[in-house]
């Protein structure tokens, strides 16, 4: 019988039965490898609280907040796209994100006056 996906929609591999859970969205029990699960970081406090926060230097806490979505409630939220059978063969790309460098502040040099230092001696 003809498929539509080489892993049938699944992520189990040979693994056999996988545990369920349940969609945030529409309450759907469903299998835990058929799901597809985001993550996100989410701010303790206010979000506009939190930019201000953290350009004054202060440290703002997050909390890790896990979604499950089922298949129709993720293509109907755009977590997830329709593609044509040509799409599917390959595996899209992921974005990564870069971490943004900060410049460092250098130090200006200390001059020491000549014949001065730990070096010197005792002369």
């Amino acid at each position: 019988m003809p498929v539509k996906r080489k892993s049938r929609g699944r992520s189990k591999g040979s693994k056999g039965r996988s545990g369920y859970v349940q969609c945030s969205m529409c309450g759907q029990l469903i299998p835990r490898d058929k799901a597809k699960k985001v993550t996100r970081k989410v701010p303790i406090v206010d979000p506009v609280l939190a930019r201000e926060l953290s350009k004054k230097g202060a440290f703002v806490g997050y909390r890790v907040e896990t979604r499950y979505y089922c298949i129709s409630c993720a293509v109907y939220h755009g977590i997830v796209r329709i593609r044509s059978e040509e799409e599917r063969k390959t595996r899209p790309v992921r974005r990564r994100r870069r971490k943004v460098l900060r410049p460092t502040r250098r130090r200006q040099p200390v001059e020491l006056p000549l014949g001065a230092g730990p070096w010197a001696g005792g002369r």
